[in-house]
């Protein structure tokens, strides 16, 4: 299957669209292997990712993550969330999360300098290819992802999620803004480490096993819990937080903020239940037919985020959305979203 499904899906997407802080980590003290020129179909370990790409297990849950060539590489991807109002096999959100990840993956290759890098997602734009209302996968899916440097700092992947028989299913270009652990730390991490300082698993302290259960949970796995949800006309705002350490686990290590993809998922989800309610239909499944979304701030742990979505067009099925999250004045990131109603 690794040498049909993501050559097929190779070539339809070329027709498609156009680190940590330097304090020491298990995974830095592992001799690294030599990227720049690395074998098809040479598998990469997650002690050699991790410390590439500065996020790890749970936020990371691709497996068998295979190079195919110069800045591309293949992946199974797991649905791990309920997707709720959407109709397809995945949520946008958590296709635009594991598909992130995989194009981090493919930048890594082609990124000139070894060592820690934090690729930050700061744009995408999606489209959902299969039209049918089929429900949650159960089988493991195909993902797809070919980076370039677009810049000093810059890099874009293009990706495809593909159904576990290889059927094409959702296509996201992601843009990524790529900074060195210590360019990070300069900008984001100096002033915030103290009060997102967490103890080890390995501390010494005495949990009871309740608290041991919470720390082995994946807050990747379920949605959001919005509150303070607030409808006004065509327009709906909720809340989050204070974001806690657990929604940020393994995502940017020593540095807790919250991943762009679960701030989506925030977003889609204010949007979506807006067009239930618009509707007068709570049972609603929709499909999303354009994605685009801008991410120019960072959520910290500590901090409380609202959601908002505001139905900018309704024609037929289609209903578009714009939505914003935002941490008190300041914006973190807007989305653009087309949704068919399909039941």
């Amino acid at each position: 299957m690794l040498d049909v499904a993501p050559h097929a899906a190779a070539s339809l997407l070329s027709s498609g669209l156009s680190s940590i802080s330097p304090a020491v980590t298990p995974w830095t003290e592992q001799p690294q292997r030599d990227w720049s020129n690395l074998a098809p179909h040479t598998v990469l370990s997650a002690a050699e990712l991790y410390p590439r790409i500065c996020v790890r297990d749970p936020y990371f849950a691709l497996k068998d993550v295979t190079v195919m060539g110069q800045g591309e590489v293949v992946a199974r991807i797991p649905v791990q969330q309920d997707p709720d109002a959407e109709a397809g096999i995945i949520g946008i959100a958590e296709a635009g999360r594991h598909m992130a990840i995989l194009g981090s993956c493919a930048a890594a290759l082609v990124t000139p300098k070894d060592g820690q890098h934090f690729y930050l997602a700061c744009g995408a734009r999606g489209e959902w290819l299969n039209r049918g209302a089929v429900g949650r996968a159960t089988d493991l899916l195909w993902g797809l992802a070919q980076a370039s440097l677009t810049g000093k700092r810059t890099a874009t992947a293009r990706t495809l999620l593909s159904n576990s028989d290889g059927t094409p299913v959702f296509r996201l270009e992601v843009d990524y803004n790529v900074l060195s652990a210590a360019a990070f730390t300069r900008l984001f991490g100096e002033a915030r480490v103290e009060m997102r300082r967490e103890p080890r698993r390995d501390d010494g302290v005495q949990r009871t096993p309740e608290e041991w259960a919470r720390m082995r949970q994946n807050p990747y796995s379920k949605a959001l819990a919005l509150h303070d949800w607030r409808p006004d006309g065509e327009s709906l705002t909720a809340s989050l937080g204070p974001v806690t350490m657990d929604l940020c686990k393994g995502h940017f290590a020593l540095h807790p903020v919250m991943p762009v993809a679960v701030v989506a998922s925030g977003m889609t989800r204010v949007a979506t239940t807006l067009l239930r309610k618009l509707e007068g239909a709570p049972w609603a499944r929709v499909l999303a037919k354009d994605v685009r979304l801008k991410a120019d701030s960072l959520a910290y742990a500590g901090q409380t985020v609202t959601f908002g979505a505001a139905r900018r067009s309704h024609e037929g099925a289609d209903h578009t959305f714009t939505c914003q999250a935002s941490v008190g004045e300041r914006v973190v990131a807007e989305l653009d979203v087309t949704f068919e109603r399909v039941e």
